[in-house]
């Protein structure tokens, strides 16, 4: 008897320290995760959704409890396994061993660091959505950069131009391409439309290009040394350059600050493109908080921003970050003072969450098929027992991905704040300290460091970063 009470009390304890938070902790985050993310379910697959956040939310709880500079978050991708993730906004794995050692003809320059964004030759950052078209934003963006050098203009370019027009070299449109193709294009093509006369659909399309609308010429590229970072430190020096990298880790899924390090990173399996528009050196600010909660839900972050520049909407000055999304006091337009979400059982594990708001809107009510989250932020919570407990109040925003305290404002950022109960926001404390490529990813604002990462630089070609870049010249 005494053996199987023994049992029972291990079995307990186990059980008890599988989970890093309570059930009511979980649900908040998620709730107040789907309200950021503005995410809608049917009931079908709500509750697979919310169990792989759990999932997540403790991979980023373990994960930064370890101290490491590379901070994760709660990003857009928090709902889908890595393998839903890959599959969907990564492109089949690229192999790389075998590349030949190119010659760089670039000049060599000292530079401690370089930031292309504080020359404005760099555009805001833009969202691939769930087309396989890294590729084409690599690309154009390079391209823009190299104008913008050659001319003085900075024009935004067309992804989808490429996606529908540049096949050939083994480019497939929303299913994949290279950027060396994509250059090779342009340049037989004799020019690249303008973003703004044909803009991107997400999807695969017919060519539609036209002389008229041509925003940027190249007249060649330059293909990196394979696997050399300070070959890619001269190249970046000269202009934006698309690389090649690992991205197919959890971790780089659930990026959100610091200096992005990942030992388990191939050099030679690449599946993703994007653009290094500088690199840099030393400890990364302190303040400042990234796009994403970081699975903890007793955080809270401040959005001041120690950088230079600024990005405000869609626009860019200085082509630097700060906090451009945030809001003061609520999280969004949708937000119903008062209201809540109760956790009220319905088909076994299902949830729906009726509106008790004081002031009731018929947008709210959550009934039948779906599950949506945009209905209420401010005063919003997701309770088992139809209460209300802790409260959000503003949005993470702002530079680095660095959590210092709390507080709010405006011009440099606007803070979270929240309960244990109630908000899941912010980031690890702590400072990052080591040499860093500035990297532009096409996920939107709502992943990274409003949509950037900086990545490991000299740490052995982490992800490969250098093994396959090339820069093109207007």
């Amino acid at each position: 008897m005494k053996s199987i009470i023994f049992a029972c009390l291990l079995f307990v304890a186990l059980a008890s320290a599988k989970s890093a938070f309570t059930e009511l902790e979980y649900r908040n985050s998620f709730t107040n995760w789907m309200i950021q993310n503005g995410k809608t379910y049917a009931n079908h697959e709500f509750t697979k959704r919310y169990e792989i956040f759990k999932t997540n939310m403790d991979y980023v709880h373990e994960w930064n409890s370890k101290g490491s500079q590379t901070i994760l978050g709660l990003t857009i991708f928090a709902d889908l396994t890595n393998a839903e993730y890959q599959k969907t906004y990564l492109g089949t794995k690229f192999d790389a061993s075998k590349l030949p050692q190119a010659s760089n003809n670039v000049k060599s320059v000292g530079d401690a660091q370089v930031d292309w964004r504080l020359q404005g030759a760099v555009t805001p950052i833009k969202n691939q959505g769930q087309c396989g078209g890294c590729w084409s934003f690599s690309a154009s963006g390079a391209t823009e950069g190299a104008h913008k050098i050659s001319t003085g203009n900075l024009v935004g370019l067309s992804e989808q131009n490429l996606i529908d027009c540049a096949t050939s070299n083994g480019n497939q449109g929303c299913d994949g391409g290279y950027m060396f193709a994509a250059f090779e294009y342009i340049i037989s093509n004799n020019g690249i439309d303008t973003e703004s006369s044909y803009p991107f659909t997400g999807q695969d399309g017919t060519c539609q290009f036209s002389t008229s609308n041509i925003g940027a010429t190249l007249s060649s590229y330059q293909n990196v040394t394979s696997g050399s970072e300070s070959a890619l430190a001269t190249a970046v020096t000269a202009g934006p350059t698309s690389v090649a990298i690992d991205a197919s880790h959890n971790s780089f899924q659930l990026y959100s600050g610091g200096i992005y390090y990942e030992p388990a990173c191939s050099t030679t399996q690449l599946d993703h493109g994007v653009l290094a528009v500088g690199f840099g050196s030393g400890s990364l600010p302190s303040s400042g908080s990234s796009s994403s909660s970081s699975g903890n839900p007793s955080s809270s972050s401040s959005g001041n921003s120690q950088t230079s520049g600024s990005q405000s909407g869609n626009s860019q000055s200085g082509s630097q970050w700060t906090g451009n999304s945030q809001t003061s006091g609520s999280q969004s337009d949708n937000s119903q003072s008062g209201s809540q979400w109760t956790g009220n059982s319905q088909s076994g594990s299902q949830w729906t969450g009726n509106s008790q708001s004081s002031t009731q809107s018929s947008g709210n009510s959550q009934s039948g098929s779906q599950w949506t989250s945009s209905a209420s932020s401010s005063g919003s919570q997701w309770s088992s027992s139809g209460s209300q407990s802790g409260s959000q109040s503003g949005s993470s925003s702002g530079s680095w991905g660095l959590k210092q305290g709390s507080g709010s404002g405006s011009g440099s950022g606007t803070g979270a704040s929240g309960n244990s109960s109630g908000n899941s926001s912010g980031a690890s404390s702590g400072e990052s300290n080591g040499d860093y490529w500035i990297v532009k990813n096409s996920w939107g604002t709502s992943w990274g460091i409003q949509g950037y990462i900086l990545m490991s630089k000299d740490r052995n070609n982490n992800c490969g970063i250098a093994t396959m870049a090339s820069i093109p010249q207007a």
